[in-house]
């Protein structure tokens, strides 16, 4: 009985061995799955945020070229309203530097 007893012990320590070797590779292959999980996942919110920040750039940069073609539009409305505004002057300008040269240089 004390040899059953003795063989049934080594038995159970044996398996109990192969338990935890089980145990251990399985804890490993855990351990690998979760980092690459977690790398792919890392990955993929990278991939995320890149492609909302090029997004967001595209937008930005929409909304400045809409503000720089106002602006330019405004620019080219003040730059009319400024030369209609001194055209008239132009022509009295231009009637007084006539007789100032011709009155100074003669006609010739």
């Amino acid at each position: 009985m004390a040899a059953n007893l003795a063989e049934e012990i080594r038995q159970a320590e044996e398996s109990a061995k192969k338990i935890i070797q089980e145990a251990k590779v399985e804890a490993a292959r855990m351990i690998a799955e979760a980092r690459s999980d977690g790398e792919r996942r890392t990955k993929e919110a990278k991939q995320e945020l890149h492609q909302l920040f090029r997004q967001e750039v595209a937008k930005a940069e929409a909304e400045a070229e809409r503000r720089a073609d106002a602006i330019k539009s405004e620019g080219r409305r003040e730059t009319e309203a400024f030369v209609q505004a001194r055209k008239a002057r132009v022509d009295e300008v231009a009637s007084w530097l006539v007789e100032e040269v011709t009155a100074k240089y003669g006609l010739s």
